[in-house]
């Protein structure tokens, strides 16, 4: 093959990724809204705080993070949520490990971590946020259930 066709699949592909990489970039961390919701169960989530079960969801919203062992970005938003969790006491952060739990990867369709789903006051799924959320999108989805 010539070294300039070669030079030029070389450029498409560096190209090519660029281009899917800014996609990626723009869709990561916004959330998409979920029309026909799934409740959750918490029991079979096995969600713990403070070394007791979680039994009942945020009075205003909660943030269901799923996460992985090997996830860096996981850290920084569990952080991120805890915070808002101690600032707002009508609002839960749960955080579920899926390392060694397939079932709800599968369940819950969860390709790639931190993956939140955001539940209302009942435990609805309402949206969907794949990778670390913006700031701009955790504020649109507390302003989805002002109290």
């Amino acid at each position: 093959m010539p070294s300039d066709i070669r030079l030029a699949l070389l450029v498409g592909l560096v190209a090519l990724a660029g281009v899917l990489g800014a996609v990626w970039r723009l869709r990561t961390g916004r959330a998409k809204a979920i029309r026909s919701g799934e409740l959750v169960d918490l029991a079979e989530l096995g969600a713990v705080k403070n070394g007791k079960p979680v039994t009942t969801f945020g009075k205003r919203v909660t943030f269901l993070q799923f996460s992985s062992e090997v996830c860096s970005a996981c850290r920084q938003t569990a952080r991120v949520f805890t915070e808002l969790e101690a600032n707002s006491s009508d609002v839960l952060h749960i955080e579920v490990d899926i390392t060694n739990r397939l079932d709800l990867a599968k369940k819950y369709n969860i390709l790639q971590t931190p993956t939140t789903l955001v539940l209302d006051q009942n435990g609805r799924v309402t949206s969907r946020i794949g990778g670390a959320p913006k700031q701009e999108t955790i504020e649109d989805q507390l302003g989805l259930f002002e109290i």
